[in-house]
């Protein structure tokens, strides 16, 4: 089931998709730069208004996102989807999220703090 939102930028009614998160999720981390060492594969698992699973993988310095699973990862996350394009949009802040349950992440500790830097915080 898809939410309907208002955009900031127009006004207008734009719905909410996984192909939108998956969109904003790649523009977010288009320009993001991460340890040339680091390797973290995520898995997240959205649930709510829209229900999907994608990950975002960080190898070489460069950080992609695609809409599949993976299996074996390094860090899983379930997130409402609602909540996680909050964050993607500058509009909620991912500790936030987390304190309030509604972003829950599992795994490798240091390797969350390269995801969070890379996807979460870069300029």
């Amino acid at each position: 089931m898809a939410k309907t939102t208002k955009s900031k930028k127009d006004n207008e009614l734009e719905t909410l998709t996984y192909d939108n998160i998956i969109d904003a999720f790649r523009l977010k981390v288009a320009k993001a730069t991460a340890p040339v060492d680091a390797c973290v594969a995520t898995q997240i698992t959205l649930y709510g208004s829209v229900e999907g699973v994608l990950y975002i993988v960080i190898a070489n310095g460069i950080a992609k996102v695609e809409p599949f699973d993976y299996k074996g990862a390094d860090i899983e996350v379930d997130a409402d989807a609602d909540v996680f394009m909050s964050v993607l949009n500058g509009n909620k802040a991912l500790s936030t999220a987390i304190a309030d349950g509604d972003i829950k992440m599992q795994g490798n500790a240091g390797k969350a703090i390269i995801l969070g830097s890379t996807a979460f915080f870069n300029k």
